[in-house]
């Protein structure tokens, strides 16, 4: 079976990269190498150039779009994308099924008329505005068009795609190893933009007064607020509990953190489509507290891995044991895990691995890609607009 997997040219695909999508594709690639021989698979990446990758790299550019200001400034970078798949479509004849992870697939979609292979795209974001959902149904029929959703909380907005099934991101485990102690202070990770909730983790690193340490990417057109709503606050004099905040780590550089932490605080104010973070966090064994949105009920398990927060009273998503909602209930929730026993606090550790191995490993990942790249190359019959397995917050 011969399978192109289109990636961005935005990014280099490669083990340092930051971004989310990118690191799905450097994770699924590397680790469907494994299976090429047993499982009579070919595979071939379209990104960057300067991508490294254990496959062969089909690209347009050496360089990444995303180092180009201009490009960006322009919006012209999206041309690359075009490209890109422009030159993976017209080389059809060499594959037998094309993977999708530029965006959610909206750039890929207009060519499926002229692709006579099954296109496969995986959802990587929560689609939120009505253009989208329009865009999107002029494509609701379309025979060789399977989509793959990260969580059955995308597909809410766009009910009526060609799903062939969820599949959920895994996680190394053997990079991101259990620690079962854990550690004493709260961490953070993510972009430092306001959607990710940093400005309450600080809030709440006040309120109950223990250590934290935040670890930001950044992204320029928030700069401001970033200073303003999180640094500013962040250095001011005699502060009553150190909050330390550092940029630009590398993915791996965080496995030691999240492996020493007392808790996963990520306040998200937006659909989260997965939260890849949550599952590194949990398979080190840190339990994870966070606002009930979008794909979050499925990864963490109430009372068991961390606790579910309903962001405000009137956005009810659950009858979660924490009651009290927005910046109280993470207080509250924070409070809780502090205050456990130690046997009880190490079981909560415990019982984040498990749910991880159950549910969100790599290898879980790879499998269930590899089963669905042999579904579509059926047609697609099998697990056609269906979900055949209970999701993860169901068992």
């Amino acid at each position: 079976m011969k399978i192109a997997i289109v990636c961005s040219n935005y990014f280099n695909i490669s083990q340092e990269t930051a971004n989310g999508t990118a690191i799905f594709d450097y994770s699924l690639i590397t680790n469907l190498v494994k299976h090429t021989k047993t499982k009579n698979l070919t595979i071939t990446a379209f990104a960057s150039g300067a991508s490294q990758l254990p496959v062969k790299v089909e690209s347009v550019d050496v360089n990444p779009s995303s180092s180009n200001e201009d490009l960006i400034v322009t919006g012209k970078n999206v041309l690359y994308e075009l490209a890109l798949l422009s030159k993976a479509f017209s080389l059809q004849e060499q594959f037998d099924l094309f993977h999708i992870n530029i965006g959610d697939g909206d750039l890929a979609l207009p060519f499926y008329p002229f692709v006579k292979k099954p296109i496969l795209i995986t959802l990587h974001h929560i689609l939120d505005k009505e253009f989208i959902r329009r865009y999107f149904s002029l494509y609701q029929q379309s025979p060789n068009v399977f989509f793959i959703s990260a969580s059955n909380a995308q597909r809410k907005l766009l009910p009526d795609l060609n799903y062939l099934t969820t599949i959920y991101h895994g996680v190394d485990t053997n990079i991101f190893q259990f620690n079962s102690t854990g550690g004493a202070s709260i961490m953070w990770a993510g972009r430092a933009i306001p959607e990710k909730g940093l400005d309450l983790v600080v809030e709440v690193a006040d309120r109950v007064k223990q250590e934290t340490k935040l670890f930001g990417i950044h992204r320029k057109e928030h700069q401001a607020w970033l200073k303003k709503t999180v640094l500013d606050k962040i250095n001011v004099t005699n502060r009553p509990v150190p909050i330390s905040l550092e940029m630009g780590l590398q993915r791996l550089q965080l496995v030691e953190y999240f492996q020493t932490s007392k808790l996963f605080l990520f306040p998200v104010s937006y659909e989260e489509s997965f939260g890849l973070v949550l599952i590194e966090a949990m398979s080190c064994g840190t339990p994870v507290v966070t606002f009930a949105k979008g794909s979050i009920p499925e990864i963490i398990k109430d009372g068991e891995t961390g606790f579910i927060v309903n962001s405000s009273n009137e956005d009810i998503r659950g009858d979660w044991i924490i009651k009290k909602t927005g910046v109280e209930g993470l207080i509250e929730a924070v409070e809780r895990i502090y205050s456990m026993p130690e046997d009880k606090y190490l079981a909560m550790r415990k019982a984040c691995l498990s749910r991880v191995e159950k549910h969100f490993t790599i290898e879980k990942m790879v499998e269930n890609y590899i089963q669905a790249y042999k579904t579509v190359r059926r047609g697609g019959l099998a697990n056609k607009a269906t979900t055949t397995e209970k999701t993860a917050w169901e068992k």
